[in-house]
C-alpha cells in the first residue's frame, strides 16, 4: 500500500487558538533497567501536557518507569514507578508547537492506488522471476501514539488522534498524523535534566482520567497501554477511576494480559485508596483471592 500527504487545508488556519495539547506514547518492547538501590529507571510510557494562558506556558510529563512484577512480599513492594516534573517553556515556543501538532493531526493523507505492473514473460516461456504477488514489509516494533489539542472559541473543541499497533508501510497513513503531532510536541518540550521530581498538576490528573476513560484500552494491540496505564492510575487519575480499576479485577479471560491487568488493578487501587487486600498478615494471598476481598465489603 502507498500512501500520500497533503498539507491541511487553508480553513484549518481560521479555527480557534490551540491552548494545550497532551500526548501519551512509547514502545511496546522496552527494557527494563534498576539503579544500585534497586530503583527502576527505564521509560516505559511517557504522558506529557502542555499549556498556554497569556504570557505563561508550562509543561508536564510523568514518566511510567517499570519494576520486577515477580514480588511476592508483604507488605508488597511497588510494581512500578511513577516519575512527574512540571517547568515553564516560553509562552511564543509553546504557542508554535501547539500550532504545528494542530496541522499534523490535519494533514490530508490518502491512499494511492495505481494500476498493476505490465504482465512479464521469458522468451522461453514461463513468469519473468518465477514469482507472482508481493511481498510485504513490516516491524516487530509495537508503539503508541496519542496527541490530542484543545482549540478556544466560542465552544472548546479537542481535536484527536490515536493509535496502537505495529509500524509497518501497509499501516503508515494510519499512525502518520499521531505520531507526527506526538514527536513534534515531544521534541519541542523535552524535560529539563534539572527539573525537580514534582506532583503532577489537577490538569494531568484530569488528562489522564480522560484518557483512561476513552481509549480503546481492550482492541487488538492495546493490550499493553491498558497494562501500564493500569500501573500509572496508581498515582494519576480522577475519584471516578477508581470504578474502572474495580472492573479489572473480574477476569474476562485467562489471556496472561487479563492476569497482568488483574494484578496492576490490584497496585493500582492499593495506592489510590490505601486499602490493599494481596496481604493477610504476613501471607501474600494470590491474585484471585486478593482480587475477591477487594470486591467484598470492607471489614469494620
Amino acid at each position: 500500500m502507498v500512501w500520500g500527504a497533503d498539507p491541511p487545508a487553508k480553513e484549518t488556519a481560521a479555527r480557534g487558538e490551540p491552548f494545550a495539547a497532551t500526548t501519551l506514547s512509547g514502545s511496546g518492547h522496552a527494557m527494563l533497567a534498576f539503579d544500585a538501590d534497586g530503583r527502576p529507571l527505564g521509560s516505559h510510557l511517557w504522558l506529557l501536557h502542555v499549556s498556554v494562558e497569556s504570557a505563561a506556558a508550562s509543561a508536564s510529563e510523568c514518566v511510567l518507569r517499570l519494576g520486577k512484577d515477580d514480588d511476592r512480599s508483604c507488605p508488597p513492594l511497588p510494581l512500578a514507578l511513577v516519575d512527574c516534573a512540571t517547568w515553564s517553556v516560553p509562552a511564543d515556543a509553546a504557542r508554535t508547537a501547539l500550532l504545528a501538532a494542530r496541522a499534523a493531526l490535519f494533514v490530508r493523507v490518502y491512499e494511492k492506488k495505481f494500476i498493476a505492473d505490465p504482465r512479464e514473460e521469458r522468451e522461453d516461456g514461463g513468469l519473468e522471476g518465477g514469482v507472482i504477488g508481493g511481498v510485504f514489509g513490516g516491524s516487530s516494533a509495537d508503539f503508541v501514539a496519542v496527541a490530542n489539542v484543545m482549540e478556544s472559541g466560542e465552544h472548546r473543541i479537542r481535536v484527536a488522534e490515536e493509535w496502537a499497533g505495529y509500524a509497518s508501510a501497509d499501516a503508515a497513513g494510519r499512525y502518520a498524523r499521531a505520531d507526527a503531532a506526538t514527536a513534534i510536541l515531544r521534541e519541542a518540550f523535552p524535560r529539563p535534566s534539572d527539573a525537580p521530581t514534582s506532583a503532577p498538576p489537577p490538569a494531568v490528573h484530569a488528562e489522564f482520567s480522560r484518557l483512561l476513560a476513552t481509549l480503546p484500552l481492550d482492541a487488538e494491540f492495546w493490550w499493553w497501554v491498558r497494562e501500564r496505564m493500569v500501573l500509572m492510575a496508581a498515582d494519576l487519575g480522577l475519584p471516578p477511576d477508581l470504578a474502572r480499576l474495580k472492573k479489572y479485577l473480574t477476569l474476562k479471560g485467562k489471556d496472561p494480559s487479563d492476569l497482568r491487568t488483574r494484578t496492576y488493578a490490584l497496585e493500582a487501587l492499593a495506592g489510590r485508596t490505601q486499602r490493599d487486600t494481596r496481604c493477610d498478615g504476613g501471607r501474600r494471598l494470590t491474585d484471585a483471592a486478593a482480587a475477591a476481598a477487594w470486591r467484598a465489603k470492607p471489614r469494620k
